[in-house]
Formats: structure tokens, C-alpha cells, sequence
């Protein structure tokens, strides 16, 4: 069976000029994908019939199944239906069963229905009706005829409380027929850090290939790297038992890039590891503005945690750090003490890859390891990956793996 092609368009001015920020767009995808719909395009368009219908007529032309959200209130700037009609070459008809329900929605609320609602009760014809139990606008079902193979258009309102029970009531439905599923798709998220995204692929080139079952998808996000697993199986135990074999294969090569899976982030793994273990910190840092021991108290963390500029101690080294995190120890009630020394932060250390700083942790009975990091990459995301990186240090330190004492 040769896989079902996608397209979602997002509809309205709001979204052309960057007013509003388009969450329906992802919303569908993901649905779509959880379908086992490839999702291969999406377009925005602003609020003009021409630039409408060329929209649907490209998206006709080259997919199987297109959701659109946007255009199908009763003002003059709502031209979803017109365009979709426009397009397919048909007339716009009143179906008066939509007029009853619309005037019987305005009724139960005392009000009175004005002219331009009527609109909302026309069709293209050969249309379906979408319901929409809770709003005016309901949504349309169209498949076209004139296109070199038949795509269906499923047209929902922009408000996305409306468009999601309309997805979930009608839509799913509908896609599920169309896909022929009979079946369930999983999806299992391998959660990694301590190497970027390419390196990671390089490891793995036999597994991230299209077209394999289970299909792996990578993605990035502030030094995080998912690997995505996706199957359809007649069971969620037996898309489970798909994924071993490759779940086995990732974590094998990997090894300590991988922290966790699907909602895991590094802070909630590490606190779990704390927890398990009775193990308590403070934390002393020098360079990273606290955000460290936030990310652990926000994750349910048992931690203690001072934030300094740096200015009464210089802590640029490996030995200094040890010293600090020594004392700091001596000084808690905690059994374990993390000190992050400070930060180059100048734009000409950072540039020149000069701008290193130092953790150290010292624990009751252990001896105390210490590493250095580079503070570095995009100005919008140094800060976070950063702390990522001590999180993971600390994670690394707590798992008991041999990991060298200091590194350059």
C-alpha cells in the first residue's frame, strides 16, 4: 500500500503577519502522524480568495488528505468555503438543515442571527458536513474529482477547542477509513545527551533510514536528542515487541548518551537517581546564575541551593572548585556538594572556544570528581545546555560509571 500523503494548511491573516502563533498546524500533525499519515506539507495563507485557491489547488494536486483550519466564520475575510468551491470548479449551495441548526444555535442563546451567519449554512457541492456541536462554523468534508488522483479536504474552524472536538467526533474517523487502519500506531521516545545530533546519526545509519519498520526519527532541542520510534502493530504489546530489538541496538551503541524516554527530562531523571539513592545536595554556584538548582527543586528535587556573581570568589580552576565544594560540604547538613565555578562570559572567549568552567562534586565517603565544560554555542541556548551539561555530570557521577576525574 503506498503511503498516504498530507497536507496541512493553516487560514488567516493573523498568521500571515505573525499576530498569532499557529498551534493547530503541530495539533494536526501529530494527530495525522499518529495515524500513520505523512504529513509532508504545510502552508499559511492570509485571508484573500485568489492566494486561497491556488493554495488548495497546489495541495489537491499532491496530496492524499489535507486539513485545514481557518476561514469558515461569517465575516468577509472567512473564504475557506468559497476557495475549496472556487477550486473543484462548484457552486456554493444552502443546505437547509445547517440554517435550522444555525438559527436554532442563536435562539437557545436569545440572541438573533444576523445575515452574514447565513453563509455559514452553504456548501461546495457535493460537500459533507462536519458537525460542530458547540460553535456557528461547521467544518467540511469535500473530495475532489478533477484532480489526477482524488484528495480529500477536511476544512475545521480556526478556534482550537472547536477544531479538537471536531477532530476527535468526525475527522479521526473519517482518516481512519481512508488509511484502512485497523490497527494501533505507538510511538516510544530514546532520550539522549552529551553529543549532538549528527554524531548521534553517524552511530546509528542502518536505523534512521526511511521506509524500516519501526521508522527512526531524530530531532534536537536545546541539546537534547530524541530518537523517535513509530509502529503500527494489532497491539500496543505488540508494537512493544516490534520496537525491542532496535531499542536494544540504540541503547547498546550509545550506552551513557542515553538519560531516558518518552517524557523524561535530565532533572527528573536525576532527581529520581537522588531519591533512590537518600542522597541530599547543596549546590554553590558560582557561575550559572542558580539555574541548576532550580531546574532540580522544580523537578521535585531534595536540594539546597546559593547563586553568586562570583565576585567574593575567583573559581577558575580544578583545584579551587574541589577546594570550594570541600568546604562547602564541611559547612551542610547534605551529603553531597556541587560547586559550578565561574563563567567566561565574554562574546571573545566564547568565540575563540576559550570560555571553560569547572564543576565539582564532593560526596560523604567519595572521593571527588571534577570536570571541566565549555561554555558555548548559540547565545539563545548556551545558558540552558550549560546547565544540561552539569546535570548530566551529576546524573553520570550517581549512575557509578567510570568517568574520568577532570578533562581539559
Amino acid at each position: 500500500m503506498l503511503p498516504i500523503i498530507a497536507e496541512v494548511i493553516a487560514i488567516g491573516d493573523e498568521l500571515t503577519t505573525g499576530y498569532r502563533l499557529d498551534t493547530n498546524s503541530r495539533w494536526i500533525s501529530q494527530q495525522l502522524c499518529d495515524l500513520g499519515i505523512n504529513v509532508m506539507y504545510h502552508s499559511t495563507v492570509g485571508d484573500d480568495l485568489k492566494a486561497n485557491v491556488d493554495v488548495f489547488a497546489t495541495a489537491a494536486e499532491r496530496a492524499d488528505v489535507i486539513v485545514c483550519t481557518g476561514g469558515l466564520g461569517p465575516t468577509a475575510d472567512d473564504l475557506t468555503r468559497q476557495a475549496i468551491a472556487a477550486m473543484a470548479g462548484v457552486e456554493l449551495l444552502l443546505f437547509d438543515d445547517q440554517l435550522e441548526h444555525l438559527e436554532a444555535f442563536f435562539a437557545r442563546r436569545g440572541r438573533t442571527m444576523a445575515p452574514s451567519n447565513k453563509i455559514q449554512a452553504h456548501f461546495p457541492a457535493g460537500a459533507d458536513v462536519i458537525p460542530n456541536p458547540e460553535g456557528t462554523a461547521p467544518g467540511i468534508e469535500f473530495k475532489t474529482t478533477h484532480t489526477t488522483t482524488p484528495a480529500t479536504i477536511f476544512a475545521l474552524p480556526g478556534v482550537p477547542a472547536e477544531m479538537k472536538q471536531m477532530f476527535f467526533a468526525t475527522v479521526e474517523k473519517k482518516l481512519m477509513t481512508i488509511t484502512g487502519v485497523g490497527s494501533v500506531i505507538h510511538h516510544h521516545v530514546v532520550r539522549c545527551f552529551g553529543s549532538g545530533e549528527s554524531h548521534i546519526e553517524s552511530l546509528l545509519p542502518d536505523l534512521v533510514k526511511r521506509g524500516r519498520d519501526p521508522l527512526v526519527g531524530i530531532t534536537a532541542s536545546g541539546g537534547t536528542i530524541s530518537l523517535r520510534l513509530t509502529t503500527r502493530a494489532e497491539s500496543v504489546e505488540r508494537c512493544l515487541e516490534k520496537m525491542s530489538d532496535t531499542q536494544v541496538t540504540i541503547e547498546s551503541i550509545l550506552g551513557d548518551l542515553v538519560f531516558g524516554f518518552n517524557d523524561d527530562l535530565l532533572e527528573t531523571v536525576l532527581v529520581k537517581q537522588l531519591n533512590d539513592a537518600t542522597a541530599t545536595l547543596t549546590i554553590a554556584d558560582f557561575g550559572l546564575h542558580g539555574d541548576v538548582a532550580s531546574m532540580l527543586l522544580k523537578a521535585g528535587g531534595n536540594v539546597a541551593g546559593t547563586a553568586s556573581d562570583g565576585a567574593a570568589d575567583k573559581l577558575t580552576n580544578q583545584e579551587q572548585v574541589i577546594a570550594k565544594a570541600q568546604s562547602v560540604l564541611s559547612e551542610s547538613e547534605a551529603n553531597c556538594a556541587l560547586v559550578i565555578g565561574n563563567v567566561n562570559r565574554s562574546e571573545d572567549a566564547i568565540k575563540n572556544g576559550k570560555s571553560q568552567f569547572w564543576v565539582a562534586l564532593v560526596c560523604d565517603g567519595v572521593e571527588p570528581v571534577s570536570e571541566s565544560f565549555s561554555f558555548c554555542g548559540h547565545s539563545a541556548t548556551r545558558q540552558v545546555i550549560a546547565c544540561k551539561r552539569v546535570l548530566n555530570f551529576l546524573r553520570l557521577q550517581q549512575r557509578g560509571r567510570n568517568r574520568p576525574q577532570s578533562r581539559a
